[in-house]
Order: structure tokens, then C-alpha cells, then sequence
């Protein structure tokens, strides 16, 4: 089983790294609490501010705006941190690694079965995606024997 576990997570591993983003999107904005409005297009221009961009305000945390901070907002694409990927990696990894697990787990003669979800608060110190960068392989395989037993 372990051999199998270990082959299923190693596949799932390669299509992650196919799947992390390396690009997001930010919102920049430029206040324009000073601008006349005639002076907008000049504004906008010098300011290299695209025609794309929205009417928008600073937040006041209760669901409105600052009165005085009337702005412009865009969207542009910066690449993405290596905290950024490290973060999908580790949300998207164990659901990724559940759909391999299962198919070539069922391939080789397991079945899926029900288990006691109280034992999973042996692994809330850690994530799947953690597990697989440390190898802790013997902790990967106890977790998923919880869910597959070998056909009889």
C-alpha cells in the first residue's frame, strides 16, 4: 500500500506544479479627491491610468467609503510571490492527491471505505502538501488507510 500511496502522491505532486499560478491580480488605485472633473482625461493620461479603470473609494471598514477619498482603480497582473504558490499548493495538493490516491488505490484491489472523522485531529498540526515535502511518508500512508482497506 505504501509503494502505491507514494506513487499516486508523486503523480499528483507533478500535476500541481502544472496547476500553480504564476501570475495573480492586484487592484491598483490614484485618489482623485483633487481633480476637477474636466481635468480627468488629462489627469488619467498623465498619470498612465487605463481607460479601463472604475470609480472607487478607500474602504472605510463599515461597508462605505472615506467621504475625501474618491479614487480610480484598475486591475493589473504581477507574478505571484513564492508565498503566494506555496499557499495554493498547499490548499489544492490534498485534493489532488485524494483523486490519484483513489484511482490507482481502487486500480490495485482497495476499496473505499467510511472512517471515524475524530481520528483526522491527529493531522490538524499539518497539511498533506507538508507531509509530501517532508516525506514523512509512514504519516501520508496512515492517513489514507483510514479510508481504503484491501479487498478480500
Amino acid at each position: 500500500m505504501k509503494e502505491l500511496i507514494i506513487q499516486a502522491l508523486n503523480e499528483a505532486f507533478v500535476v500541481l506544479e502544472k496547476q500553480v499560478p504564476q501570475t495573480k491580480r492586484e487592484t491598483k488605485s490614484v485618489s482623485i479627491g483633487d481633480t476637477k472633473p474636466i481635468d480627468l482625461p488629462r489627469f488619467m493620461k498623465d498619470n498612465n491610468i487605463p481607460d479601463r479603470a472604475d470609480f472607487g473609494g478607500e474602504d472605510n471598514g463599515y461597508d462605505a467609503w472615506y467621504t475625501f477619498s474618491t479614487c480610480l482603480s484598475w486591475e493589473v497582473s504581477v507574478p505571484t510571490t513564492n508565498e503566494d504558490k506555496v499557499k495554493f499548493r498547499r490548499k489544492i495538493f490534498s485534493a489532488i492527491c485524494f483523486t490519484n490516491v483513489y484511482k490507482i488505490l481502487t486500480k490495485n484491489g482497495y476499496k473505499r471505505v467510511g472512517s471515524d472523522w475524530r481520528l483526522l485531529k491527529q493531522f490538524d498540526d499539518t497539511t498533506i502538501y507538508d507531509m509530501y515535502i517532508n516525506k514523512d511518508f509512514d504519516r501520508l500512508v496512515k492517513y489514507y488507510s483510514m479510508s481504503f482497506v484491501k479487498e478480500q
